[in-house]
């Protein structure tokens, strides 16, 4: 009661209740401040990670220009899809980070010492090599004859090696002993008859004027089985994963890329560095059995046995590490061409190879379904493997896809990531057209004479 009394008589200013209302009041005043400070830095504070998550589909018909003869339109579709690289902030990491179809990286994972302009860059030159390939694969499988060889280029020198100082990288060989050389071939069965001489190579720059050197053939008894290492997509240690064959060299013909050596005459190889010390002791000539873990399109994988004649390391007694046949653009009738100013990377290239070949034939290729892909593709028609599989698949699906074509290496991880879409993986142009077939257009049924 008193203490009723008393509190009613404080002046206001010193009234305990009124100062802590007063306190309680800044407190609130600054909690808000910061609250909103906090809410701020949550969507504006930029951290060092980037999120892939699903982009779109785009129908590729709308990005092709043709000249140079007919073109024609079709119900059905072929659509590409992008994957959406997103820098950050703490709120969007939140959201990501319990998002089905999102994975975060750490920016260095993804950029790879790289500004993003410079990846940007990046992408953007990789989508015109990547369209040059499709144009190049699409008018192959018409039958027309869309490069030409033109030489062989140096791609490395062995340091210290015959050539070492004499030629570059980058130069073209297109003599040896007053022979031609189109292509690898030419160059790689003439060396390898050429033992203890001196051959006289005639090579340059494009565009500039060439020379003519002449060197020692060093001699090399060692075994060669003419492989290189590839990217491993499982990152398992499932053997040694091949990313190239070596043309001529002593398994052309026999074993494969995306092949997994896993025993060498005997010795178990769970990795490419395994299979180097195996060669070690192995001479030219020497007769080996090599098997290998081989994939098919489906996803199939089959154990293969093959018997191999260990070859000689022609282009080192050359001084040369690496060279490719060098081909030069054939004149063609016909001018593709694409639009894709905002678009970067190369695995639009199957999308790419099978539009030009919907847009350049009469007839409906997808029978009127639409049809959703990524994967690379070189000159030849071959598939290779691309990024954010899982993302493009979430994006496929979204778009209503009568069916997801992705490469054989991928068709796992895009299964996993959703189950109610048609996927079907290929290794080739050629497995595409057989998928599409099923639809009811005329995929199998596409000139193939060079004639349009």
């Amino acid at each position: 009661m008193d203490t009723t009394v008393v509190d009613r008589q404080v002046d206001d200013d010193a009234s305990p209740a009124k100062a802590f209302l007063g306190v309680g009041g800044a407190f609130l005043g600054i909690s808000m401040l910061i609250g909103l400070a906090a809410g701020v830095a949550a969507f504006s504070i930029r951290l060092p990670y980037l999120a892939l998550q699903p982009g779109n589909t785009f129908e590729t018909e709308e990005y092709v220009a043709v000249e140079g003869t007919e073109s024609y339109t079709s119900p059905g579709e072929v659509s590409f899809v992008t994957v959406t690289q997103r820098r950050l902030t703490p709120f969007s990491w939140m959201t990501a980070r319990f998002a089905e179809s999102d994975d975060i990286f750490h920016e260095d994972e993804l950029l790879r010492g790289r500004t993003f302009d410079e990846q940007r860059e990046e992408n953007a030159q990789l989508m015109l090599t990547s369209q040059n390939a499709a144009i190049a694969a699409a008018l192959s499988q018409l039958g027309f004859e869309t490069a030409e060889p033109a030489g062989v280029v140096i791609i490395d020198i062995v340091e210290g090696g015959p050539l070492d100082g004499v030629l570059a990288r980058n130069d073209v060989i297109t003599e040896v002993d007053g022979m031609a050389v189109a292509e690898f071939a030419d160059l790689y069965d003439y060396l390898g008859t050429q033992i203890d001489t001196s051959v006289e190579l005639v090579a340059g720059r494009p565009g500039e004027a060439p020379e003519t050197v002449t060197i020692e053939l060093t001699r090399d008894t060692a075994g060669f089985l003419g492989v290189g290492a590839g990217i491993d997509p499982s990152g398992t240690d499932r053997g040694a994963y091949l990313g190239e064959i070596v043309e001529g060299g002593a398994v052309d013909g026999l074993l494969q890329v995306n092949d997994r050596i896993v025993s060498f005459d005997g010795t178990p190889i769970a990795n490419f560095d395994e299979l180097i010390p195996a060669l070690i002791g192995f001479r030219a000539g020497d007769d080996v059995t090599v098997e290998v873990l081989r994939e098919d399109a489906q996803g199939n994988e089959a154990s293969v046995s093959v018997d191999v004649t260990l070859g000689v390391r022609v282009l080192d007694r050359a001084g040369l590490s690496n060279v490719a046949t060098q081909f030069r653009d054939a004149e063609l009738p016909i001018d593709v061409s694409f639009t894709t100013e905002d678009i970067g990377g190369p695995s639009a290239g199957l999308a790419f190879t099978l539009t030009v070949l919907d847009v350049l034939t009469e007839g409906d290729l997808t029978g009127g379904a639409d049809i959703v892909v990524t994967g690379t593709i070189d000159r030849a028609g071959n598939v290779g493997p691309i990024g954010g599989v899982k993302q493009k698949a979430f994006a496929a699906q979204d778009a209503d896809a009568d069916v997801f074509i992705v490469p054989a290496q991928n068709v796992d991880e895009a299964r996993a990531a959703v189950g109610d879409l048609r996927i079907e993986p290929v290794a080739t142009l050629e497995d595409a057209l057989e998928i599409i077939a099923d639809f009811g257009g005329n995929a199998d049924e596409l000139p193939n004479a060079g004639e349009l």
